[in-house]
């Protein structure tokens, strides 16, 4: 049965179907998405301290979009190539 399953994913043609997810967050406290970005950061990449700080900026004055791009980024969707990746602040917000 795995097998069959296998095999049938293994024949799949390629497909050139081309989709947008849209994503729209309120940051809402600086510092928990720093913390978060940051344990995902050295759990994923296993940075030291100063790379951290290159990658997110330091706690005290965090890169929102790079926490942001760090924590919803998959690093692969299966089967899938990702085209495109933009962060845009809305009028209206702080930047970071």
């Amino acid at each position: 049965m795995i097998s069959d399953v296998k095999n049938a994913t293994d024949a799949s043609p390629v497909s050139d179907q081309e989709f947008e997810f849209t994503l729209k967050i309120r940051v809402e406290c600086l510092k928990s998405l720093w913390q978060a970005a940051a344990v995902h950061c050295m759990s994923q990449y296993n940075d030291s301290t100063d790379d951290l700080i290159d990658l997110i900026g330091p706690e005290e004055d965090p890169s929102i979009e790079d926490c942001l791009m760090a924590l919803v980024l998959p690093e692969r969707v299966s089967g899938c190539v990702m085209l495109n990746a933009v962060l845009e602040q809305q009028s209206g917000g702080q930047a970071g």
